[in-house]
């Protein structure tokens, strides 16, 4: 007759216990820490679908629903949704890609991203590109905030840093840009995002003397070299830590070579005028769409970011003629261009195809 007067115990569903999983980890996630499983469990009320709730414990936080994808081989993987994700293949084909993750778990799953990397990542600051190591490889992560976007979706891209270097062999370049290096010419790789700018560029200081001092300024960690004599500075938003901040006093290390991840801005400045200066040898990416194109590409940017030096853009043309010797143009992974710069006249850059176009002395 006891039994009549016990309270009726109502069975809890899969569903129930995933939502109050879902409510607790946003609670640990709020306060910036992520639980361990010990600290989890304990926050539950529940004592039933363990199995349940440490495959999502473990999906989110351990990121097993990517085990498989960052096995693959790929360059780029492209996080738009869980129902909505590309890999960039190494032949430069898009496949689309599966996650096992539902959209109850995505933000949540990019905000175990950044807290695990230490990314202050939020409506006030919509957008982070840095460096971390998933799987046992080296990527570069940016993440896209969903305020920014009118779907209200956050995203994460990652491109894959090798760390072994490439053989030239696999650029399908015909000039033989090793001797250059060892002639200490200055190089610049234009390219759009993705083209292997960034992976040319670290095979090339495979071939730099290993007795030489090298400064690698970047503003994210993206060249993996194992070159026993460098220095590297990454920028930050911090006063005094720009990288045309890092190229100034880079100057004053004695390099016997200077490497700049990207030219975007105001770093085009001191590294062309490091190079009118005298200095040897260097290196640098800048985003352009032909190999000549870079060299208007450069003048633009510093003419739009040194206008106290009060040049034209026909005499900032001529000092970059005067200081670049040779341009390689990259698209899909290979080298489709290389210019040899022979100087200029009145803003009018001369120059030959050692591959590529045939035509020469285009402007």
């Amino acid at each position: 007759m006891l039994s009549l007067f016990q309270d009726e115990v109502r069975s809890v569903s899969q569903e129930e216990v995933l939502a109050e999983a879902r409510s607790n980890l946003i609670s640990f996630l709020n306060k910036g820490k992520i639980p361990n499983w010990d600290e989890f469990a304990l926050s539950l009320d529940q004592d039933i679908h363990q199995e349940v709730i440490k495959k999502f414990y473990e999906r989110l936080i351990h990121w097993t629903f990517l085990d498989d994808v960052i096995a693959s081989e790929a360059t780029e993987f492209f996080f738009h949704g869980p129902t909505s994700s590309q890999k960039l293949a190494c032949n430069g084909e898009k496949i689309d890609i599966h996650l096992a993750i539902t959209e109850d778990e995505w933000q949540l799953w990019l905000e175990i991203v950044s807290i695990t990397f230490k990314q202050n990542w939020n409506v006030k600051n919509p957008f982070c590109s840095f460096y971390g190591r998933l799987k046992g490889k080296d990527f570069r992560l940016s993440l896209v905030h969903f305020s920014t976007s009118p779907f209200g979706v956050s995203k994460l891209v990652l491109r894959h840093l090798s760390s072994q270097d490439r053989p030239l062999s696999e650029f399908h370049g015909k000039t033989d840009l090793s001797t250059m290096i060892r002639e200490k010419k200055n190089i610049l790789i234009a390219g759009s995002t993705g083209s292997g700018k960034t992976s040319l560029l670290t095979s090339l200081i495979h071939h730099v003397p290993s007795q030489e001092h090298l400064i690698i300024l970047e503003d994210t960690y993206e060249i993996i070299t194992s070159h026993p004599h460098q220095t590297r500075f990454l920028a930050s938003d911090l006063s005094e830590r720009s990288l045309k901040d890092y190229l100034h006093y880079s100057l004053r290390l004695s390099p016997d070579r200077l490497i700049l991840g990207e030219m975007r801005s105001h770093e085009v400045i001191p590294f062309l005028m490091a190079m009118n200066t005298g200095h040897k040898g260097l290196m640098g990416t800048i985003h352009a769409g032909s190999a000549h194109e870079a060299i208007n590409r450069m003048a633009l940017l510093f003419t739009l970011y040194a206008p106290e030096a009060q040049l034209s853009l026909e005499r900032v043309i001529d000092l970059i003629c005067q200081n670049i010797e040779i341009i390689v143009f990259m698209e899909n992974k290979r080298i489709k261009e290389v210019i040899r710069i022979y100087g200029s006249e009145k803003g009018v850059a001369f120059y030959e195809y050692l591959e590529g176009h045939q035509e020469t002395n285009l402007s």
